[in-house]
């Protein structure tokens, strides 16, 4: 018998972390905050965030990335009033009698003293990171490299920012293991054996 908890991932950029997270979802049938938790704090801070968009020579060529990448990379979420709206975003999903899966936006800092969570950092080579974004978005190598590095130092700015301390630092972290080892599959099994461990009651 399982009783509720909460997966919080955190990972580098170009590791596929989000469709590992989504295969996990699927495999355990609960829900994946991703995008959803981007939204609602936006919503709760009137930010708009489909006019916060940087002016970057390689996300020019993509367009299609912009709405992906955007949370971070602008000072508009950076404010007091945005941080606050992002914890309490999470925190409300937190509070639902269910379990689910959170993707980013600091979640497993915010929920630093629910008992009842578990946090993940996922990584990666650098050079199959590549490989996967280069693949993904029909990118160069090169471009690949310089947005995976600028999306990267974003992400780790922002959570510095909010937390104080570092994206990939180990404390409050319960896993941390390279997804190109494993796999996509061999990485949401790895996953569940470790909920399992740490959320499994006896009859």
């Amino acid at each position: 018998m399982m009783k509720k908890y909460i997966i919080t991932i955190s990972r580098e950029f170009g590791c596929n972390a989000r469709e590992i997270g989504r295969s996990l979802a699927s495999k355990l049938g609960v829900p994946f905050y991703d995008k959803q938790l981007v939204d609602l704090a936006a919503l709760k801070a009137n930010i708009n965030v489909e006019i916060i968009k940087e002016s970057d020579e390689i996300m020019n060529k993509q367009n299609r990335l912009f709405s992906e990448f955007v949370y971070g990379s602008s000072n508009s979420f950076y404010s007091e009033k945005a941080i606050a709206a992002q914890a309490s975003v999470i925190r409300e999903i937190a509070d639902k009698k269910e379990t689910c899966i959170m993707f980013g936006r600091c979640a497993d800092y915010i929920l630093r003293e629910y008992p009842n969570v578990i946090n993940f950092f996922f990584y990666a080579p650098l050079e199959k990171r590549i490989e996967h974004i280069a693949k993904t978005y029909n990118l160069t190598e090169k471009n690949a490299e310089k947005m995976i590095k600028r999306i990267d130092n974003q992400r780790h700015n922002y959570y510095e920012y909010v937390t104080g301390k570092s994206r990939g630092d180990r404390s409050g972290k319960h896993v941390m293991f390279d997804v190109d080892v494993y796999g996509l599959e061999g990485s949401v099994n790895l996953i569940c054996e470790a909920v399992n461990i740490m959320f499994a009651e006896n009859d």
